[in-house]
Parts: structure tokens; sequence; C-alpha cells
């Protein structure tokens, strides 16, 4: 609404939106009770602002946001609806630095009184702009704390606002409104480079326009000598990041005499301590600082502690920590490795044994802080000597004598490579050290160390350095070389004299049959046997050569590695002595042929293109087999045995020797079947193994077959013989003996297979007119030796079954079982003649035969054995129809007759169709709850090979009644047993069932205009307590009923005891409720106390039926009180029960308050008196009291007595109405 007034002034907008609010409060109040009423009002601004960037938010007094709203963009007008009554605060939450009066509103909502319900505008009112600024240090992002700042009108000299600024060197000014303004910085102690800036604000916060600059800060320090202030020590500064030029109020001037050590630092300027010690640099930029302190005597510079000084200026004044004192004075001196010599640098300089001082590269070295005096000065470094020297020092002495060496160290070392079996580590060795040029009395001697490192002190001049060895281990074959090294000592020690350890080099060579490739050869010391080395040799040559170097003298054993060759020696021993060892020759002498074989076998050795002069022959046993090939090449292996292996031969190359790993996957396996019949047999060999397809043999031949064959044969080939003869010689007779023998049983068929390890193979025989025994034979196959004959099967000659159907009939099943089995043994078929034959049987057993076939009997004919006469069988089909035609499914059909019996229920299309029905009379009976069927049931009279249909009509005669029974939370009740009772003349009916997982039921059978009563059985529903409603009339009609539905409520075995207390409160501490079974009145089975409260309640009991005792008990005095204990019986039937007990104590008055009845009566008098005077207010009150005394009796007449009448029991009602 408050859009409206966009073209007038504030004032008149606000008017038209005040009436708004009005309207709109009338209309909250009239139109909903939700909204308790509107708070509005304005946001006010002499200047322009933009309104929209403004939130009014409504918080709860605890802080929480209840609402929020934006700002009218034309006016500042906003309006929050309230939903309750209560206190609330509302704030104004503009953008940072934008300034309201006031910032928030405390509101109290009555809906009577409050500015809110009264339509009040609570505004808010624009105070200013925030003005934000910097003051930073000269060449830095950030700047420093407590610099005054202050905001003045564009040429005017007074402070509007004044501020300091904050750490980082921020600052603010609040409630500006538009205008120009200049911004001034001052500070009493620093310079500022630029002080003052100018400021725009507009329509929004402004910043100032260029920070303001401070250029640098003071730092200050002092100087002391023995606690007394110095004056004109000299500070100065130095810096590597800040110039010359930003510095100010320091002098500028070089300093005599002073020497920079960095060259890193540039030279600023320096001060001068004042009287009181103090030195100060007027102004210095934030940047890093080193100071270095100076102070001259006439002739000597005395030190100054700390001689440097680092320091940083961040953004304020410093004082420089620590204080710096004025120590002592500073000498020099240096140290040389000669007279006219170089300077020797790093050696340590001792004065007095305490102060310690290093030189630098030149030898030079500087001793502060000395005061005058006599000092002993000592020099070390390592590996150089020097002499002790007493020196005086003063101030007149600042260069002390050079100090030179006297003496130097040869060092060297033993260096034993290896060491002989019997010395285990370096022994301490003599070394002995001699001037060249003079005699042995000047020789000296020294030890060396566990490592072999010795050291002898020289001076300038030549030696001879020599090591003494003991005899033992020059024996155990230690040597050393050079014998003797010459030494010069100049200027400098020296550290390279070196003895190391002789050695020598075994050497030899390999020849080899062929190429040799690589070789390994191995050195073993014979009396040390961890000793051991191996040298790696290749070559494409017949021959090789080896060197082993660094060998100790001894015995040692030779050897060549390469097993998969023969070696005419494959190992030699030889000794070291004090030369070097050379002519070791190793020769092979053939090829090593390793065979790993699974089984005991023959192996034939055949080499290409050597003839047959090569072939060799090996009986091997299981296991790892070796023997030696003479010749390089290619070998044919082949394995002869009863085993198959995976290849039919092998190759073995000399060339790439390797393991021959023969190993056996096939088993011959030997079988054979023994027949007293010449006929045809058939093997069939199955196998466990699944890749292993079933193999068929056959038809087999004869052992006898087979030899009859090679008799022919071998006559045949006679009789050619003699016909050639024959030629020659004529008028021979051909002899008797030719003719061959007549085949006589038993017949043996023979077969073979190969198996695998662990397969297991099932052998069956097959044969037209035999059966075998066993019919198959199964076996497993281990593999470890040979399996040789594992099957052996005798074959009999079977029977055979023939018969016939009369008349010729095809397709009738003809069923064989053996006499007294219970499953069948063979099914056939009969051809198209109506035959069959059945065969081979075994000839020994008894057989029965029967046959069969839909829609006929067939019955054995007289006099045979498997021949039958067949007969036709009849059918009949039933459809069953509702009389609106609709098909009826689920009736039960009964058809009987003869032996017949058939109870079948009809299919969703109404229909039911009995075949294979033998002729003759059957009887029917259709059946259905809620139907009548016509005909009910009839005779019918069936002929051979005749089909019937007979048509069934039902008529409706009864409906059902469909439901469900439920929890109260809806959840399904199973189980549940439902009843329909039949009222008035339909009493004598009744159904009834039981409710589905689902908690639906379906009553069948309820007759047309009969009422029945649906409800739950008393019977079978113990856990039900009641159902809701207890029955359901219905009546039924020409239709199924539905929607019966049932609450079910289940038994609950709790029972509720509570109950009331009427008494004065000042007893009631005193009071508890016990509870008890009425059979056990010594020990309560719950107690209560009553505490502060009229009303107690027991735990749940069960409701068993039982009875018990409720007794109220008290502690209070019975020496002082008068009173009663009440007591209630009850028994635990129903829910629960409510109990009151009246406790009425009456204090006893001690005998002598009788003589008191003088003292009483006055103030008695005065009562009855005032009593008189306002009797108009009086009677009311004793009248309401009576009443209320009548109240009180008869409720604890209802406590007291269980039952009590409807008069008493409204009473309590009211009395605890009031109550509560």
């Amino acid at each position: 609404g408050a859009g409206g007034g966009g073209g007038m002034r504030v004032p008149a907008a606000a008017g038209l939106a005040l009436g708004l609010v009005c309207a709109l409060c009338c209309a909250l109040a009239r139109g909903s009770e939700d909204i308790v009423v509107g708070c509005g009002g304005f946001v006010k601004s002499d200047v322009e602002i933009n309104y929209s960037l403004i939130e009014i938010k409504l918080y709860t007094k605890h802080g929480t946001l209840k609402y929020q709203t934006d700002c009218a963009p034309n006016n500042g007008y906003f309006m929050i609806p309230l939903y309750d009554k209560g206190d609330f605060i509302l704030k104004i939450e503009p953008p940072l630095g934008w300034s309201f009066e006031p910032t928030s509103v405390d509101i109290h909502v009555d809906g009577i009184n409050d500015i809110c319900t009264k339509g009040g505008d609570i505004n808010f009112v624009f105070t200013g702009f925030s003005v934000n600024g910097k003051v930073l240090s000269k060449g830095q992002t950030l700047g420093p704390a407590g610099v005054q700042v202050v905001l003045r009108n564009a040429g005017s000299d007074i402070n509007i606002q004044a501020t300091v600024t904050q750490p980082g060197g921020k600052f603010a000014f609040f409630k500006v409104l538009p205008g120009e303004y200049e911004i001034f910085a001052s500070h009493p102690t620093w310079m500022l480079k630029e002080s003052n800036t100018v400021v725009r604000v507009t329509s929004s916060n402004a910043y100032a326009a260029s920070p303001l600059v401070v250029a640098g800060y003071n730092v200050s320090g002092s100087v002391r000598s023995d606690g007394e202030p110095m004056k004109g020590v000299m500070f100065l500064l130095f810096s590597s990041s800040v110039t010359k030029e930003d510095v100010v109020g320091c002098s500028i001037s070089p300093v005599d005499g002073f020497q920079s050590r960095d060259e890193s630092l540039s030279y600023l300027c320096n001060v001068v301590s004042k009287e009181d010690g103090s030195f100060s640099f007027l102004s210095l930029p934030s940047g890093k600082y080193t100071v270095i302190p100076f102070y001259r005597g006439e002739r000597i510079t005395f030190d100054v502690a700390p001689s440097r000084l680092d320091f940083l200026v961040e953004h304020d004044s410093l004082q420089i920590e620590p204080v710096f004192h004025v120590m002592g004075f500073s000498v020099t001196g240096r140290v040389l490795n000669g007279p006219e010599g170089e300077g020797v640098a790093d050696a340590t300089v001792t004065l007095n044994n305490q102060i310690k001082v290093k030189t630098k590269a030149d030898g030079s070295f500087r001793l502060e802080n000395i005061t005058t005096g006599t000092y002993t000065i000592h020099a070390r470094k390592e590996h150089l000597f020097f002499d002790t020297i007493t020196v005086k020092i003063a101030p007149n002495t600042p260069q002390l004598a050079n100090i030179i060496a006297t003496g130097f160290s040869v060092c060297g070392r033993i260096s034993v490579t290896r060491f002989p079996d019997t010395v285990k580590q370096i022994s301490k060795y003599k070394v002995t050290m001699m001037p060249q040029d003079k005699d042995k009395a000047s020789l000296v001697t020294t030890e060396t160390d566990p490592q072999g490192a010795f050291c002898f002190k020289a001076k300038s001049g030549t030696y001879n350095v020599q090591v003494i060895i003991p005899e033992v281990e020059t024996r155990a074959g230690l040597a050393l070389k050079p014998k003797m090294f010459p030494v010069t000592v100049t200027d400098r020690p020296v550290m390279d004299v070196t003895f190391s350890q002789f050695l020598a080099s075994v050497s030899g060579k390999i020849s080899c049959l062929d190429a040799c490739g690589d070789l390994v050869v191995t050195l073993q010391s014979v009396s040390r046997q961890g000793e051991k080395r191996n040298l790696q040799l290749s070559g494409n040559m017949d021959s090789v050569a080896f060197t082993f170097e660094n060998v100790l003298p001894g015995k040692y054993k030779v050897s060549i590695v390469h097993e998969d060759w023969c070696w005419k020696n494959k190992s030699l021993e030889l000794e070291v002595m004090e030369e070097d060892v050379s002519g070791v020759e190793f020769r092979q002498t053939g090829y090593m042929l390793r065979c790993s074989l699974s089984h005991a076998i023959t192996l034939e050795f055949y080499q290409d293109g050597n003839g047959p002069e090569n072939v060799g022959v090996y009986n091997l046993s299981k296991g790892v087999n070796r023997f030696c090939l003479s010749k390089p090449g290619v070998y044919e292996v082949t394995p002869r045995s009863c085993h198959q292996f995976e290849h039919e031969y092998y190759t073995y190359d000399t060339s790439s020797p390797s393991i021959l790993t023969l190993t056996a996957i096939r088993h011959h396996v030997l079988g054979t079947i023994v027949t007293d019949k010449l006929m045809d047999v058939t093997i069939t060999i199955k196998s466990s193994i699944d890749s292993e397809p079933a193999l068929v043999l056959g038809p087999l031949k004869s052992v006898q077959e087979l030899r009859r064959e090679q008799q022919l044969a071998e006559i045949e080939t006679r009789r050619q013989e003699r016909e050639k003869k024959g030629q020659d010689e004529e008028g021979a007779k051909p002899p008797v003996q030719e003719m061959v023998e007549e085949l006589q049983g038993p017949f043996l068929y023979e077969f073979s297979y190969w198996a695998r390890s662990g397969e297991k193979i099932t052998v069956t025989p097959s044969s037209k007119e035999l059966l075998f025994y066993p019919p198959y034979v199964e076996t497993v196959v281990s593999g470890e030796s040979c399996p040789g004959k594992l099957i052996e099967i005798h074959g009999k000659a079977g029977l055979f079954l023939e018969g016939r159907i009369h008349p010729e009939l095809e397709g009738v099943e003809i069923i064989i079982g053996e006499k007294g089995a219970t499953s069948p043994l063979i099914t056939v078929f009969t051809d198209d003649k109506g035959a069959y034959s059945v065969g081979p049987l075994h000839s020994d057993l008894e057989y029965t035969v029967t046959a069969q076939k839909e829609g006929f009997v067939l019955t054995a004919v007289e006099g045979t054995v498997g021949d039958f006469k067949a007969f036709a069988l009849a059918g009949v089909t039933f459809e069953i129809k509702s009389e609106d035609d609709q098909a009826l499914a689920g009736v039960l059909l009964s058809l009987s007759g003869g032996v017949f019996r058939s109870n079948l229920l009809t299919q969703d299309n109404g229909m039911l169709t009995f075949s294979n029905l033998s002729p003759g009379q059957y009887y029917f009976k259709p059946m259905m709850k809620e139907f009548r069927f016509e005909p009910s049931s009839q005779m019918i009279e069936v002929q051979e090979g005749q089909n019937l249909k007979i048509q069934i009509t039902g008529y409706r005669t009864a409906y059902s009644c469909y439901g469900t029974v439920s929890s109260l939370n809806g959840e399904p009740e199973q189980g549940i047993s439902v009843e329909a009772v039949g009222q008035k003349d339909c009493s004598i009916y009744g159904e009834d069932t039981i409710t589905d997982e689902e908690g639906k039921f379906r009553l069948r059978g309820l007759l047309p205009g009969c009422v029945y009563h649906v409800q739950l059985k008393a019977e079978g529903n113990d856990h039900i307590e009641r159902a809701l409603p207890q029955h359901r009339a219905i009546e039924v009609g020409n239709s199924d009923i539905g929607d019966v539905n049932i609450i079910a409520f289940r038994q609950i075995n709790q029972f509720d005891l509570s109950g009331n207390v009427i008494t004065s409160s000042e007893y009631l501490s005193t009071l508890c409720v016990k509870l008890y079974k009425s059979e056990n009145l010594d020990n309560p089975i719950h107690t209560v106390n009553l505490g502060l409260s009229l009303f107690f309640h027991f735990p749940p009991l069960l409701r068993d039926g039982e009875n018990y005792v409720v007794l109220l008990d008290s502690t209070l005095s019975k020496s002082q009180y008068d009173y009663t204990l009440p007591q209630v019986s009850f028994t635990a039937i129903g829910y629960h029960k409510h109990i009151t007990l009246i406790f009425s104590p009456t204090r006893k008055l001690p005998e002598q308050d009788i003589a008191q009845g003088s003292y009483i009566a006055l103030p008695l008098t005065l009562l009855l008196l005032l009593a008189g005077y306002n009797h108009d207010k009086l009677i009311p009150l004793l009248l309401q009291l009576t009443t209320r005394l009548q109240g009180v009796r008869a409720l604890g007449q209802t406590g007291s007595d269980t039952g009590g009448s409807e008069d008493a029991k409204r009473q309590t009602k009211k009395q605890k109405t009031r109550r509560t």
C-alpha cells in the first residue's frame, strides 16, 4: 500500500501509510484469528539513501528471529505481522557503516495498549554514513596504532569528530552526513610525511582520498661502563633495505678508523651517546637495521658489547635492548707454519687456558676485552706443534709477536685387505722412523692403533719409515710392501705413508668339447672352510682362461661348477707360497643327462646323423637318473613301457641342458569278456573325466576267430608255396593236417584302454542276444604301476519275450517287470501290426507282462504269455452353468460306478470331463454351498466307445458375508473365529469361519430373508477381550454383503490403583499408604510416601481377581494426637480403582488447660460482639462453610465404603472437578 505515495513528500506519504496500517489492522482483526496485530513504521532520512538495502528484523527477547522484511524503496515504510502476544525486539539492520537512531526498539504486545495495537509508527532515523581511511608507515601496506585523526568541514578549523588509529593503521568516523571534509593526522613524537587528506561523502560510506603517511619512528638506547653512563660512544647505523634519504636526525658523515666487516650492509649515519649514556635516532622508517658501537681511545680501540645488534622497526617507537657495555681493548696476532711461512688457518689460540679464539684463513686472530697484564699464549692445531709463549699485554702493544710452528706430524697406515686364518685382525705393529743422514741413535719407534694407523712428530728433514712384522704372522703369509718408505718433511704434515699387503694370483684354463659358454670356477681354502671365492666366466671358444687375484698364501682347492657336463677332474688342490700360481687346467669329457621319471621304464637313445652305433638302451628306475653322453648334439629319447607319456619321444639338446622330466599320463588297462556263444560284442568305456568322450570298441573279434584267421593265412601261404613246388614235383598229395580246427567255446574277447592316473572307468559290454555278468564293471586306475588285466566279464545267451494285441492295435504300452518288483524293468510300444518283441532278458528270472493304452481296456488272452485283447473305453463330459447362463467354477462333482470313484471340481469354464471309462452304469451328484442343482443326482448308462455330454443348472439359495477383523491401529488380526448367528425365526441357522493372514473372513450359506448377528465367537478367542461393535446385524437379500468390519481389543493384564487423602497439609509429611494382599497383612507389597501431594499412585498390579487391602499409616505421635487410620478392601477386577482416605487427627488437651477457661472467656466474648456487629457478612460465610463440610463428609463415606450411593458418587465427582 505504501507504494501509492510515490510522488508525495515524506510526511504526506507517512500519513497515507498510517491510514493504510489502521485499515490493515482492522482487516487483520476481522479476517483472521491468527494474526494479532501488525507493527509498522518508517525508516526516515533527510538525505537520499537506498532504502532497499535496509532490513527490519523482529526477534524474541531470547534472540530468536521471528520475522524479517525490507523497506519500501520510495519512502522507507515497513510492516511486520505479529501472530503472538509477548515481548519482542525490533531491530534495524542497515549496510555496515550506516547509522540510525534508535538501532532497536523493545515492544510489549498485549493487544490493548501497545504501540502496534494502537497503530502507532515505529520510526528509525538515519544519522549518517561512515568515513574510513588508513595511516600507513612509509613504504609499507600497514600502519601504526595511536595516531590522532580529526575530521573537519572543508576550510574550517573546528573538529567535528576525533578518533585514534587501530592496529594496522585503520580509522573510521561514523554518523557523517553528505558533504566535503578534511582529515588531519598528528602525533607528539613521530614525523608525518602526509598529515592531511580530503573526503567526499555522497550517498554511501566514503573512503579517504589518499592514505596518511608516517615518515619514521624514534629509536633510542643507552650505553654504560661498570654501571656508569658513558658519554661519547659512537653508534653507527647500517641497513640493506633503507636509504640515507629516508633517515632524519643523525650525522651522515663517515667515521675515521672504523672498518666494516659486512659488505652486504650499507652505512646510513651515526649518533653519539649523551651525558646520561642515552643515544637516539630521531626518525627511522619501518625496516631492518643493524647498529654497531664504536669507541676509540688515543691509540687503541675499546670493545663494546654487544659488538653488533640487529633490530626491526615496525609501526611504533623502539627502545633498543639490551644496554650496551664498554668492556676492554682488543689485540691482534698471527700463527705461521715457519719463520717466513704462511698463516695457519683454524688454529686454536688459548690465553691463560681460559680465553680461546680461532685463527682466520690468513692465520690472524683477535683477542677482545683484554685488560693490561702478563699472559701465557698457546696455539694448537691437529698435526702441528707449537711452543708455549709468555707475553706482557698493555694498551700500547696492540700487535703480538708471531707464533711459529716447531714440529709436524708424519702419519700413515698399514692396509691389510685379507687376513690370514691365524690373524683375526691387525695387531699393534711396531713402526720405526730414522733420519737418512744420521746414525741409528736418533731412531724413533711407535705403535699402530687397532685400525693400523700411526703418527710421528718430526722437525723439517728427510726420514725412512719401516714396519716390523712378528715372525708368526710372516709364517702365516702376511707380507707388506714396500719394505721401507722414504719421507721428506718441509713446512706441513706428511699424511700419506701407506704399507699394503702382498697377495698372490692363481690362474689357469678350462678346455671344453664345444664352445664353453657360461662357467663358474670356485677357489676354496682347505684350512679355512668359510673362505670361498667364485669366478663367473664366459667364452665362445672351446677354452677359457681364469685368474684369482689377492690370494693369501696357503693350501686351496679349485673346482669347476657346471653340473650339466662331465669333467676329467671336477676339482684340483694347490698351494700358494711366495709367488703366483698358474697352469691349473679343467677338461670336459662329456654331457650330463639327468632325467626325472614318474615310473620305472626302459629308455632308447638315438642321435641324429650318427649312424645306428650311437643307439643306447637304459633300464631306469623311478626318480632322478644321471649318465654321461660323450658327444654334443641333439638326442632322441623314446620311452618303452606299459605307460603312455606326454610325448611319443623326447629330444635332449646338450647345448641347452635341462632335467628331462618324463611323467606318465596314461596307463595300459587290459580286459577280457568270456562268452558261451559266438556273437558280435561291443564295449562302451565311460570315463569319470568330463573331457574324455565315451569310447565305443567293436564289434570285437574273439581270440579264437583271430587265431583261425591267422591259421587260414598260414595255410594259404603254405599252399601257395606248395603250388610253386608242385609245378616242380607233380603227384604229391596235400597233407591231412592242413584242415582248420573247429571253433569251440568258451570264447575270449580281449580289449584295452589307456587310462589316466586316478581315472575311474565304467566298462559296459553289449550284444544283441547276450546278457553280461556283471552288466558293467567300474574300476579306478591308480597309475602307480602297470595296471594289467583289471576287467573280466562273462556273457550268456538271453531270453526273448514276444506277443501281440487282438484286434491289431498300434502304440499299446507293454510293461515288463520282474516278478515281485515294484518298478517296471522295460517299457515298449506295439508296432503297426500290434506285435512286440523284448530281449535279451535273464533266463533264470520270472517276468510279468502288462499292457495299457488310454481309452482302452486290455485283458490278457488265456493260455498265452504276452497276448492281449483290447476294448475301447467311453467318456462323459459335464457342463455346469448358473441360472443366468454363467459358467460355475469350483462345483464338486462326484461320479462312481463299479470299482471307479472320482470327486473333482469344475474348471473356470464350468466343464469337467471323465475319459477312459469302462462300459457300465454310473451315478453322479453335483455339490456346492449356497447352490442347488437340477438334476440334483442321476444314474447314467455308458456304452463302449461312447462320449456323453450332460448339462446341469445351478440355482443360488444362499449368500456370503465378507469383512475384516483388525486391531485399533488397523493391523489385521489373523486366526480370529467369526460367527453369524440367526435371529428370531432363523435362530436355528448359524455359520462360522476363521480370518486369514490379512484379517479377512467370508461367512457362506446365509439364507435370504434372515437377520444374522455377525460377531466374534466366545470360544477360541481367549486373547481378545472385546470387540467393537459387539455384533453387526445384517439382513440377507438377493446378493452378497461386504465391508462388515470389526475392531478387536486384545486382553490387557494390568490393573491400575490410585487414590487421594483428605487431610490438612501439615500432616502430609507424616503419612504413607501401604498395600497388602488380604491373606498376608504382615508384609506390605508396596509403600508410597505422600510427601507434599494429596494424591498417590501404586505400580500396576495384575488383573488376577485377588483381594487387596489399602491402609493409611502415620508417624504422628499418639501421645499428642487422637486419630484412627482408615483402610479400604478391594478385588483386582476390571482395569482401575481410585480410593479416597480421610485422616483427621485431634490434638490431646493437657489436664491444666481446664483451669484456663476463665482466660478464654474474654476473647470469646469479644468475638461474639464482633460477629453480631458484622452479621450481614458472617451469615452467608457460615452457610457456605456448612455446605463444604457436608461435601467432605460425603467424600469420606465413599472413601471408606467401596459401594456408596449415587449421590455420594456425584458429590465426589464435583469435589474432583473443583480440585483440578
